[in-house]
C-alpha cells in the first residue's frame, strides 16, 4: 500500500466504519464482543490511542539511521486504552476522538518532507521506512475492524 492509498482509500473506508459505529446500539457498543474480549468501545480507543502514540511519539523521533526503542509495554498500553474508554465517555465522544487523532495523523503524513517518508529507521532489529511504518498500521485497523463488524 502507498501513502496516497492510506490516505485515501483505506481512511476513506476507516471513516465510513466509524460513522457506522455511531449506529450501534450503545449498550452493544460498551459490550465484551465475547467472553474476555474488550468491548467496541475499548477497541476504537484503542485504535485512536496508536494513532495519539505514532503522532506524538514516533514520527518526531523518526530520522535516517535511528535506533528507536521496542513499542510500548502493550499490556500497560492497552489497559490504559480500555479505562479511557470505560471512564464515563460516550459513544459519540470514543468515536470523535478516534476520527480526531486519524485526521491528526494524516494531517502529519500529508504534509510531511519526501525525505522523512522515505527514512529508513529501525524499532529493535526491524527495519523499514516511514512510508512502511505508516501503511503498516492498516492491518491493524483491518483486523480490528472485522472483529467488531
Amino acid at each position: 500500500m502507498t501513502v496516497d492509498e492510506w490516505l485515501n482509500e483505506h481512511n476513506q473506508h476507516y471513516f465510513s466504519w466509524l460513522e457506522n459505529l455511531r449506529r450501534m446500539d450503545s449498550v452493544a457498543f460498551f459490550q465484551p464482543i465475547a467472553e474476555g474480549k474488550w468491548s467496541p468501545a475499548a477497541i476504537v480507543m484503542h485504535m485512536a490511542a496508536w494513532d495519539h502514540y505514532t503522532l506524538d511519539d514516533r514520527i518526531p523521533q523518526i530520522s535516517e539511521g535511528v535506533i528507536l526503542e521496542k513499542f510500548p509495554d502493550f499490556q500497560k498500553f492497552n489497559e490504559e486504552a480500555w479505562k479511557k474508554a470505560d471512564s464515563g465517555l460516550s459513544q459519540n465522544d470514543i468515536i470523535d476522538e478516534a476520527r480526531n487523532e486519524r485526521e491528526l495523523l494524516m494531517e502529519t503524513v500529508r504534509t510531511m518532507d519526501k525525505d522523512k517518508l522515505g527514512a529508513t529507521f529501525s524499532i529493535g532489529d526491524h527495519s523499514m521506512t516511514t512510508a512502511g511504518y505508516i501503511t503498516g498500521f492498516s492491518g491493524h485497523d483491518r483486523h480490528h475492524m472485522k472483529q467488531i463488524n
